[in-house]
């Protein structure tokens, strides 16, 4: 026990250290670019050529696709400098000297060691993004595909509603599969809502996400080069998502909250309250929540608490990286009989031989029993409306 005690403390350690030296040479990297950027832009170039170059010619998409990702450059470095700068103002005098800077420590750790642990793996790892997985997996796939559609600008917009059913297709069954859970729940783990946390993706679940996005686009008959200038939008609004309430308190945007996903729709899907949890899977349009009825608005009277439902120290990037594959194995090496350790793969997380009441359906509906009027969504209203729909006699309807 006390070899396994110092065990833990010297890798603690080992990844502070690790922490901190990915740290610095992260931090190091985005300002030095984000200087030369803002430097070369005087000149025409830098951010101000990445957005007016692909416009005048005429690729409009790269044009916007650069613009969040400045916009997202400049919050991310804003986030992280304003919270340094918050937390040096508020121990200056409350604590002096090394127990100052650990605290500090402790906080920044909390917030940004997950994030920046986990992108070093996906840098470590290259031929594991997204993009690689993408090149893998097109070839075979295309030799089943019956159609391709046209790129006129019509066929964008029937390209991007496919796009988005399978980034919910994804975004569902990554919920509701325990063996997909584990790769997801990292991303879920951070009770810190920032920008960093969409960095946060266990390796291995590009996959699932590369596969299931170009099943659904290739069969639906989407042009290969409109799935990558859709991919490449959505992956730079999935992050603008993730910005922190700290930079942007409503996260509503005003208008465009009735017609995209905004950082307030995706605080509600990353809180863990029985209300909110399994809803919004949407990225950039809410179609598809709002006809399988998993959208769900963001409610004052229910503050979002972010994190997984169950004990975990956020500073443990092993646990928080690993945890839930951990306990997976635990529960299928337990289970009694094949059949049980096969469902213990496929079935909800919660799910347990005989009970489901942990699951977050389940949870849902209990907390709703008593508070219905908080989680109705599209699907309960459009129910409720045609319920509500006198009866039609001889064909006219009653007034």
């Amino acid at each position: 026990m006390i070899f396994a005690k110092k065990l833990n403390k010297n890798w603690r350690i080992a990844e502070n250290v690790i922490f901190v030296a990915a740290f610095g040479f992260i931090m190091y990297n985005l300002i030095s670019t984000f200087g030369l950027d803002v430097y070369h832009s005087a000149k025409g170039k830098g951010f101000v050529g990445a957005i007016t170059q692909p416009f005048f010619r005429h690729k409009y998409y790269i044009s916007v696709v650069s613009i969040i990702v400045i916009v997202n450059s400049t919050c991310i470095l804003w986030e992280i400098l304003s919270f340094i700068s918050q937390l040096l103002k508020e121990e200056s005098g409350s604590t002096t000297g090394y127990n100052k800077y650990k605290l500090i420590f402790k906080q920044v750790a909390v917030s940004y060691k997950s994030s920046f642990l986990a992108l070093m793996i996906y840098q470590l790892l290259p031929k594991l993004i997204l993009i690689h997985m993408f090149w893998i997996w097109l070839p075979h796939i295309q030799k089943f595909v019956l159609f391709t559609i046209n790129v006129q600008w019509y066929s964008w917009i029937y390209a991007y509603l496919c796009w988005e059913f399978s980034t919910w297709v994804f975004h569902f069954s990554s919920h509701r599969v325990r063996f997909l859970w584990c790769l997801h729940a990292p991303h879920h783990a951070p009770t810190d809502l920032n920008m960093t946390v969409n960095w946060v993706h266990f390796f291995a679940e590009s996959y699932y996400s590369t596969l299931i996005h170009l099943v659904v686009c290739m069969f639906l008959g989407v042009n290969p080069l409109m799935f990558l200038a859709i991919m490449s939008i959505d992956s730079a609004w999935g992050m603008f998502i993730h910005i922190s309430e700290r930079t942007l308190i409503n996260g509503q945007l005003g208008f465009l909250h009735k017609l995209i996903i905004t950082p307030a729709h995706h605080r509600v899907h990353h809180a863990s309250n029985p209300l909110y949890v399994d809803t919004n899977f949407a990225s950039v349009l809410p179609l598809w929540d709002w006809l399988f009825g998993t959208l769900q608005p963001l409610k004052e009277e229910v503050k979002a608490d972010y994190g997984l439902n169950r004990d975990l120290d956020v500073t443990n990037f092993s646990d928080l990286y690993f945890g839930e594959i951990l306990l997976l194995y635990r529960d299928v090496k337990n289970a009694a009989g094949i059949k049980n350790k096969l469902l213990f793969f496929i079935m909800p997380p919660g799910w347990v031989p005989g009970c489901a009441a942990k699951t977050a359906s389940a949870l849902r509906r209990e907390f709703l029993k008593t508070n219905a009027e908080l989680g109705a969504t599209s699907k309960n209203r459009l129910f409720a409306a045609i319920r509500s729909r006198p009866p039609a006699i001889q064909g006219i309807t009653i007034p």
